[in-house]
Parts: structure tokens; C-alpha cells; sequence
């Protein structure tokens, strides 16, 4: 187990030589028109120095154009689109063959992603020899309620074999080896779980620096009940922005 305190990540770029700083790209599926702000956003926030983003579409009716107009403002941005009958894990698969870095990051196209989530994850990395990061422990906001509450509370920096979709980052070589599966719903469960039995390192990091963002609509690929939900994990508070507490700017 490693634990470290927040600003310690901060100074780990500092540690790294700038000539080994490794490479992240990050790869983001998207069908839904409407979260392009948050895509660009998600990406531009990260201050790990060496990244890229690669943006596939995955909805005939998206306008290519108008993301590679967008995409003008940002540095080292691809867009592709596939048709809308590629499932979500071949858009991802292709996404990691577009990739020209030794780490891929798999974001959603709605969730939070604080400013230090690519370097906490690349510290895991590079402190647990770990093949396989991600969350299990995370924020969850309920942006229809503004409800913030913690999933799976007390499994922060451990071995898994489940992890967050929306959180998962592998080394390049490992998602070679072990692609998403053809299928739009599982995709990251079916990832880790084939990761684990073929021995690669899973390893989760902290609760901070991710929030996943629930909006109160039929939006999600994946619904399951409020129940469910409650049941997994445990309320911190209402609140109009989470953003102090999920960057571990204040106490929950």
C-alpha cells in the first residue's frame, strides 16, 4: 500500500528529469454533442506537461468540423469519427492505435477530472510498478440534486480488479495486449477483470482529483437504481460546486 499526502504530487514532476517525463494520451468517446466544452476542459486542466487527446466520435450526426474548429485553441489534438454502430470499445481500441505515447487514459466525455488526476495516476505508476491504475474509491455528484456522496468508500490505494471506468489508465502495451471488448455497456469492468487474470498490477489511487458525474437523465449507458447507488456508497454533503472538495482543497 502507498498512501502520500496530495501536495506531494505537486512536487513529483519535479523529481522527473523533464527528458523522462513520460507521455500520456488521453482517448475520449463521445456521442453526445453537448459535452464538447467539458472534453476540452477536461483535458486542458491537466497540468501533466506531455499529453495528448485524441477525440473520436461515435454519432453520425456529430459535425467533425466543428470539434476540429474547436480543437484550433488546444495543443496536439486528433478527431476522428467512427460510425454510430462501432461499439464503445472498438472506438477505444482505435483510439489507443492512434496514440503515440507509452500511456493511455481513458476520460469520459461528462465526468470531473481535477488538474492533478493524470499526475497522481502516473505517480501510482511509477511508485507501484503497476501495469493498471484507476479509482474505485470516487466522488459521485448528482448535478440535477447537487447531492455529492463517496462510492466504495475505504478501497483508496490497493490492489483491484475493478476499477472506474472513467478513471482507468493503462500502460500502452498492456491495452495492445488485452483490448476493450466489443461491446458498449462493461467495457472497462471486462478490461480490468482480463488484466487481473493475466497477472498485470491493477492498482487504485485516492479518492481525489475525479468526480463522476450523474445528471439526473436517461443520458447514461449505464442506469442502474438509487438504490443501488445509496447502497454503495455513503452522502458528504449538498453543495452547488464540488470542486474544493474533490481537489482535496477542504475538508469534507
Amino acid at each position: 500500500m502507498v498512501k502520500y499526502p496530495l501536495e506531494r504530487l505537486g512536487a513529483f514532476l519535479n523529481e522527473v528529469p523533464q527528458t523522462e517525463v513520460k507521455g500520456v494520451s488521453i482517448v475520449t468517446v463521445t456521442n453526445r454533442q453537448e459535452f464538447i466544452e467539458n472534453v476540452f476542459s477536461s483535458y486542458e486542466s491537466q497540468i501533466w506537461p506531455e499529453k495528448e487527446l485524441i477525440i473520436v466520435l461515435n454519432n453520425d450526426s456529430m459535425n467533425l468540423l466543428e470539434w476540429e474548429e474547436y480543437a484550433q485553441k488546444y495543443n496536439q489534438v486528433s478527431i476522428y469519427q467512427l460510425p454510430e454502430n462501432v461499439s464503445l470499445g472498438n472506438c477505444l481500441n482505435f483510439g489507443v492505435k492512434k496514440s503515440k505515447y507509452s500511456y493511455i487514459a481513458k476520460f469520459d466525455d461528462d465526468d470531473y477530472y481535477g488538474p492533478l488526476f493524470l499526475t497522481e495516476a502516473m505517480y501510482t505508476f511509477d511508485k507501484m510498478n503497476a501495469d493498471v491504475v484507476g479509482k474505485r474509491t470516487c466522488y459521485m455528484y448528482n448535478a440535477l440534486t447537487k447531492e455529492l456522496r463517496m462510492r466504495f468508500p475505504d478501497r483508496e490505494h490497493k490492489r483491484a480488479s475493478i476499477l472506474q471506468g472513467g478513471t482507468i489508465m493503462a500502460k500502452k502495451k498492456v491495452m495492445e495486449k488485452v483490448p476493450f471488448p466489443d461491446k458498449n455497456v462493461g467495457e472497462g469492468l471486462s478490461f480490468t477483470q482480463r488484466c487481473r487474470a493475466r497477472g498485470y498490477r491493477i492498482y487504485t489511487t485516492s479518492r481525489y482529483n475525479f468526480a463522476y458525474i450523474r445528471h439526473g437523465d436517461d443520458s447514461h449507458t449505464w442506469n442502474p437504481s438509487s438504490k443501488y447507488f445509496h447502497k454503495t456508497s455513503k452522502q458528504i454533503a449538498f453543495l452547488e460546486s464540488f470542486e474544493d472538495i474533490v481537489n482535496n482543497h477542504q475538508p469534507e
